[in-house]
């Protein structure tokens, strides 16, 4: 569905790290099917949904003898499997290691595997959305990044780290300020974290929205305790929240505990009207996420 693509963020981050001598080409099958262009160096991001296609595309490349390079979650967890479709892996985030990557390259000394470790998210890189597609109706911004909750279906915790990291807020409403789409997906795994702390910078966020003036509507991502403080409910709405996407996982709770999806059990399943309730009296509506084939 065109209307709910929203831009590839990673790319933009990967692209503000690359040198600024070099030419980068953003190619974006979202919008348009792939055409083959002369290139130094190739990089490519993919879920396990659309690793199979990254895979075709680097052979397209590598025959030709161009390196490549693939990162992403699906690489992350499975590198001896993407090694054999590619010349380097990254593995985990880019910002602390791709500068490594380039230097290698340019030095004819590229490594079969890289290692990215957890930034602190202070001055993180602008993403170049001048590469984006125009067509993309959501811009994409990230404010935070990690998970403690460690639910075993989630990729995040194993990817990004089990402690939220706080991007400064008022680098964030710079960002936003920029950013010319009316509509942003807010990508945080969860807006407002697991405990007071979190909920408190969430509505310091909210209200820096407010007060910047960033007339924007936007979505993102929560959990059942997204409604324990109406005051977090009521600031994401001023700032223009019309959706969260909450994991509701299951109804059942030896479901929900098989799953390590603690902060629903500790709610319990009878909290869920509640919350959906609290959330519509604020205008923000609910995608409610569903876990089917549970053993």
């Amino acid at each position: 569905n065109k209307d709910t693509r929203y831009q590839p963020l990673s790319l933009g981050i990967i692209s503000a790290l690359t040198p600024a001598d070099w030419k980068v080409k953003i190619i974006d099958e979202n919008f348009r099917q792939f055409k083959y262009y002369e290139a130094d160096f190739v990089g490519f991001t993919a879920f396990s949904s659309t690793v199979t296609r990254a895979y075709d595309l680097a052979k397209i490349y590598r025959d030709k003898g161009i390196p490549t390079v693939i990162g992403g979650i699906h690489a992350s967890m499975c590198p001896d499997e993407a090694s054999r479709y590619v010349d380097s892996v990254v593995i985990g985030e880019a910002e602390t290691i791709w500068p490594k990557v380039i230097q290698d390259f340019e030095n004819k000394t590229l490594q079969k595997i890289y290692k990215g470790s957890l930034s602190d998210l202070i001055q993180s890189p602008q993403p170049r959305r001048e590469l984006f597609h125009p067509g993309y109706i959501f811009a994409s911004v990230q404010t935070t990044r990690g998970c403690p909750m460690n639910c075993d279906f989630c990729s995040v915790t194993a990817f990004n780290g089990s402690h939220y990291r706080y991007r400064p807020i008022d680098e964030v409403i710079a960002e936003m300020a920029e950013i010319p789409q009316r509509n942003l997906f807010i990508l945080d795994d969860n807006i407002v974290g697991n405990n007071s702390k979190a909920q408190a910078r969430a509505i310091e966020l909210f209200k820096a929205m407010i007060d910047r003036g960033i007339k924007k509507e936007w979505i993102g991502q929560a959990s059942l305790n997204v409604a324990d403080n109406e005051d977090v409910l009521k600031y994401a709405a001023k700032s223009g929240c019309r959706m969260l996407f909450l994991g509701i996982e299951s109804e059942r709770e030896d479901q929900l505990e098989g799953a390590n999806k603690k902060l629903n059990v500790k709610m319990g399943v009878d909290s869920y009207d509640e919350v959906f309730r609290k959330m519509h009296k604020h205008g923000i509506a609910v995608i409610a996420g569903f876990i089917f084939g549970w053993e």
